[in-house]
């Protein structure tokens, strides 16, 4: 295992990256490699936490189904309306009537109806929207709702996919209408500490908000310098002041080591076989199968067979999570956005290939060793 990340990371020039592996819901694989600050000489171990990106999806969409599990909220509830969970300000420009229809499961399978070809990703997008809604900097959830709301909703909900952010943003909103507490809060108070999850954390949007054994990222591709999304008309290094993290929380702004994201796979991989899952088989189902006519999974990025996986990509960000076959699980991920080449499908071919050249696994289960 070690020699073919090791492989990884040379071929795709990382400069950090954090693994763990779990067989038949056992951890017996965690390790750190290369650098978790490159400038300090600080080496990456296993408690190191890196943002995850759109892995962060999957975590909301586990606190969305808990809260249906728990007959608290269904997948076929109205998000906007009257009866809808979100009222009131910043909801209420709804500019087409199909945005009424829009419904809970449509937000976790990305069929809202939204279009990334117009304007691009609303998440991305803060000083267009300056500009084009004439509202001040810093750019916030809200403004970002009634951008998106005041606009035309180019597909009838449920029927297209659109892969959309400002969807789990959404969510995370849900989430807090219906708890009546903040997303993130009550993501660890109810879904992660509860299974021993510790270490979650929605990242901060600059190096001086870097939290405690978190990572330096780094960005080596073409574009690694932007405008902040502040508003100071300063060109910034992208990991720190191009994109709001937090803003993204719900939809890519989680911050996590390798082993808590195995904790959280286990939670929600149809096995059981030494950790119960916290959702029902029904909802399990859903997650994989989808909902509805288009068979979209729910918080998974894609599902075939007994293989799942999830990725996760920002500036100075590369994740990949996978339930894969035989009781394989595993994550990998990374602080470097690499100048070229395939991070999900060299990890992938990696980790598949080092799996294979090991002839017997340790019987522990690093779960109960590590905090």
């Amino acid at each position: 295992m070690d020699s073919m990340v090791n492989r990884v990371m040379r071929n795709l020039r990382i400069e950090g990256a954090t693994v763990a592996l779990v067989k038949d819901e056992r951890l017996v694989y965690a390790k750190g490699f290369g650098y978790a600050d490159k400038e300090n000489k600080v080496k990456v171990e296993p408690y190191h936490r890196f943002r995850i990106g759109s892995v962060s999806k999957l975590i909301t969409a586990i606190a969305v189904l808990k809260l249906v599990d728990e007959g608290k909220l269904s997948l076929d509830d109205y998000v906007f309306g009257e009866k809808g969970i979100l009222k009131g300000k910043p909801y209420d420009k709804i500019q087409n009537r199909n945005v009424y229809q829009i419904k809970v499961k449509h937000l976790l399978n990305h069929t809202g109806g939204w279009s990334l070809i117009t304007y691009g990703d609303p998440m991305f997008i803060p000083h267009k929207i300056h500009k084009m809604d004439k509202v001040s900097y810093p750019i916030e959830f809200d403004d970002v709702v009634r951008f998106v709301l005041t606009r035309h909703l180019p597909y009838r909900p449920g029927t297209r996919f659109d892969y959309s952010n400002f969807g789990y943003c959404l969510l995370g909103r849900v989430i807090e209408e219906v708890t009546g507490d903040d997303y993130e809060e009550w993501v660890i108070d109810h879904i992660l500490e509860p299974n021993g999850i510790k270490n979650m954390a929605i990242a901060g949007n600059f190096e001086k908000d870097r939290k405690k054994n978190e990572v330096k990222y780094y960005d080596y591709s073409v574009d690694n310098q932007q405008l902040s999304f502040t508003g100071s008309g300063k060109m910034v290094y992208k990991p720190y002041g191009a994109d709001d993290i937090e803003m993204l929380g719900p939809a890519g702004g989680w911050l996590a080591n390798s082993v808590d994201l195995m904790r959280v796979l286990v939670l929600v991989d149809g096995y059981s076989r030494r950790y119960k899952d916290i959702l029902s088989k029904d909802l399990i189902n859903k997650m994989v199968n989808g909902v509805g006519g288009i068979n979209q999974p729910l918080g998974w990025r894609s599902t075939r067979g007994e293989h799942w996986w999830r990725t996760g990509t920002l500036s100075g960000t590369s994740a990949l999570l996978t339930r894969d076959e035989k009781g394989y699980s595993w994550v990998i991920v990374a602080n470097t956005t690499p100048r070229r080449g395939s991070f999900p499908g060299t990890s992938r071919w990696a980790i598949r290939e080092g799996i294979k050249l090991v002839k017997s696994w340790p019987s522990h289960d690093l779960f109960e060793v590590s905090e």
